[in-house]
Formats: structure tokens, sequence, C-alpha cells
């Protein structure tokens, strides 16, 4: 799986950022309440440790949810752990594609909502007054 598309009609972005920010709190209230997989703790594959991956993403998707952005440095974390997601994923059983699967789209949705939203930063900086 690529990066996530960010591209959109000016219009259906904060229809599609509020969207977004609703499925992202939605999959992190059943993503806590899930158990780590059996099996996976003091594992990895090719030096992707499966309890570091999930810190990770966690981490970043709380902030992004109390803060509602994220800074550079977070935002560089939650993308490489997006890519070893998207590479660990087919080594895993249901369980762990289910748990580690949900991890992949909550990271998907907010490295999109922080490029949205740094972009319409960015655009309104660019406007001339």
């Amino acid at each position: 799986m690529g990066l996530p598309n960010i591209a959109c009609a000016a219009g259906n972005l904060q229809m599609e950022s509020s969207s977004d920010q609703s499925l992202v709190s939605d999959l992190w209230k059943e993503h806590i309440a899930a158990p780590f997989p059996k099996g996976l703790r003091a594992k990895d594959v090719n030096g992707i440790d499966f309890v570091v991956l999930d810190a990770d993403v966690a981490g970043c998707v709380d902030t992004f949810l109390s803060r509602g952005n994220l800074n550079l440095y977070q935002t560089a974390i939650l993308g490489l752990s997006y890519r070893n997601l998207s590479y660990v994923l087919p080594t895993l059983n249901e369980q762990g594609k289910g748990y580690f699967g949900r991890l992949e789209r909550l990271a998907e949705l907010v490295l999109k909502s922080v490029a949205l939203k740094n972009e319409e930063v960015n655009d309104s900086r660019d406007e001339v007054p």
C-alpha cells in the first residue's frame, strides 16, 4: 500500500477532514479495547518490533486526537510506522492482521489529516492581503 492519497477538491476538504476525524476517533476507541495479538510480544519481522510499532502509532494517534495535529517529528515517526505496517501485515495471522490492519488504517487517516491541515495553513499564508 502506498502513501495515502491526499488530493481532493477544495470544497470537500472540510467535509472529508471532519468525517476522517470521526473515523479516527471510532477506530481508536475500538483499538484501545482490543487485546494485543497473542504470540507477537517480543517478536519482530526483519527488525520491526510489533510492540514498538504499536506504541509508535498509538502515541501519534493519541497526540493527534488530543492536539488536532502532529509536529514534524511525530509525522515522520507515523510515516515510517505506516510503511512498516504495510510491510509486516502480509506475514501475520488473522488476529494480527485485524489488530495491525486497524493501526495501518489509523496511521493512514492521521497522515492524511495532518497533510490536509498543513496544506490549508500553507495556502492561507500564501494569500495576498
